[in-house]
């Protein structure tokens, strides 16, 4: 595990993106899937991205660069169902030389059912190995 002094915390305000629960989503017991929990994260993780003016698409294109998940960590609470409307809420919990954490909880009204934390690493898509943090994306989140 990554000594947690080498990160930067952030006090990021949470985004927020709002999912409705798909039919695709359930399991045969009627509740989210694990994995489909996952897909929530992701979407909101780029809309929280987009938000703080970085086009993910044009990122990896133009910068060269990408963020793909290193470490994922999540806590199922509570349930959700079909037709749910969850709200996800998204910020940067903390940040380093070549790795971004977003931290997530999500709620269905008042109730929390999940909380998470998804660690990016820094990579160059040309030479598929972890580098620096693109400057553009820490001044971002500051």
């Amino acid at each position: 595990m990554a000594d947690p002094s080498r990160y930067v915390p952030f006090r990021s305000v949470p985004f927020r993106y709002v999912v409705r629960v798909q039919y695709v989503d359930t399991d045969q017991g009627g509740v989210v899937h694990h994995a489909a929990y996952l897909r929530f994260l992701e979407q909101a993780r780029v809309e929280l991205l987009r938000a703080r003016g970085v086009d993910y698409r044009r990122f990896e294109r133009e910068v060269g660069k990408g963020l793909p998940v290193a470490e994922v960590r999540i806590r199922y609470e509570r349930p959700a169902r079909f037709d749910d409307e969850l709200e996800v809420e998204a910020w940067v919990g903390v940040i380093n030389r070549a790795k971004i954490r977003f931290d997530y909880r999500i709620w269905r009204g008042e109730e929390r059912l999940t909380s998470a934390e998804i660690t990016c690493a820094c990579v160059d898509l040309a030479k598929q190995r972890i580098c620096s943090m693109d400057p553009s994306l820490r001044e971002a989140f500051e």
